[in-house]
C-alpha cells in the first residue's frame, strides 16, 4: 500500500483557492502512484474558531467541493482524506472525510476538542474505522492524538494504518513528535500524519511525517509545503504486534485485557 501524506497551509476563508491547492496535490500523489492521500485539518477552510468563516466553509464543501473531490477520487483511483468544517443538524462539526471513489463518503467527526473549539463545534460521537483495498483504516484528528485509548481502540477494531490530521501549534511541537511515535509504537501500527505549517492561526508545527509501527518516522517534511510518499509494508504490522524475536515489542501479543477493566475508574 503506497500513501502519501500533505503539508500545507490552507488560507483562512479562501475557499476556492484552498480547493485548486488541495487538487494540486491530488494530482502529485497520483503522479506518486500514491493509493490513499491524507491532508491536514479543516483544509477546505482553513484552521480558525470564526463561526462565521467555518459555516461558509460547510456550505462550500457541501456545494462545490465534495464533487469536485468525488470527481479527483473516481479519476486517480486514489482514497482522499481531507478536513472540512461541516453541519449536521444545525451544529458545526470538525471533520476528515473520506472519498473512496464512490458517491457513499465517510466521515469522522472530531470527538476531542481543543481549546477553543469547544465553543464553536459540537463533538463526534464515534471512532471511525473502514476498509479500503483489503486494508482497515482508522482515523484520528489532531489534539487527539494525546489520547492513546483512541488509537488502542482503533487498533482493537482491526486499524492497520491511522490517518490522522492536524493543524498543531509549534509551541506544542514536542508532544507532537513524542505523540505521534508513540501511537505507532504502542500499538504496532503505521501513523500517516498530515500537518499544516507556517504562520496561520498559529504557527503551525510542520512535521508531517510516516511512521512505522515500531515507532521511526520513515519519512517527513519539516517545514514548507510538500508532499511525502511512502510504501507500507502490511507484514510489518503483526511482527510488531506479536512477533517475540528481533526488534519487535509484541505488545498486543502480551496485553491483559482483563485488567484494564477490571482498573476502570474516573479522575
Amino acid at each position: 500500500m503506497r500513501v502519501a501524506a500533505v503539508q500545507m497551509l490552507p488560507a483562512i476563508g479562501d475557499f476556492e483557492g484552498n480547493l485548486e491547492r488541495i487538487e494540486q496535490f491530488i494530482e502529485m500523489a497520483v503522479s506518486e502512484g500514491a493509493e490513499v492521500v491524507v491532508f491536514p485539518e479543516l483544509t477546505i477552510s482553513g484552521y480558525t474558531w470564526d463561526e462565521a468563516i467555518l459555516k461558509r466553509g460547510a456550505l462550500f464543501f457541501s456545494e462545490v467541493a465534495k464533487k469536485k473531490l468525488l470527481k479527483l477520487s473516481r479519476e486517480g483511483q486514489i482514497l482522499i482524506a481531507v478536513g472540512t468544517p461541516r453541519v449536521v443538524l444545525g451544529k458545526l462539526r470538525n471533520s476528515l472525510v473520506i472519498f473512496k471513489k464512490k458517491k457513499e463518503l465517510l466521515f469522522y467527526d472530531k470527538t476531542h476538542l481543543f481549546r477553543g473549539e469547544k465553543n464553536v463545534f459540537e463533538p463526534g460521537e464515534y471512532f471511525l474505522v473502514f476498509s479500503y483495498r483489503g486494508v482497515v483504516f482508522g482515523t484520528l484528528i489532531c489534539y487527539e492524538i494525546g489520547f492513546p485509548e483512541i488509537s488502542r481502540i482503533l487498533t482493537f477494531k482491526g486499524s492497520k494504518v491511522i490517518l490522522s490530521a492536524f493543524a498543531f501549534g509549534k509551541a506544542r511541537g514536542h508532544t507532537y513528535d513524542v505523540a505521534t511515535r508513540s501511537r505507532a509504537v504502542e500499538n504496532g501500527v503505521f501513523l500517516v500524519a498530515s500537518s499544516m505549517c507556517g504562520e496561520g492561526f498559529v504557527e503551525f508545527v510542520g512535521r508531517t511525517r510516516i511512521v512505522g509501527p515500531n515507532g521511526k518516522v520513515m519519512n517527513e517534511i519539516e517545514s514548507g509545503e510538500g508532499l511525502i510518499c511512502e510504501d507500507l509494508d502490511l507484514d510489518a504490522v503483526y511482527h510488531y504486534r506479536y512477533d517475540e524475536e528481533g526488534d519487535s515489542h509484541a505488545y498486543l501479543r502480551n496485553y491483559i485485557s482483563h485488567l484494564y477493566t477490571l482498573q476502570k475508574g474516573r479522575l
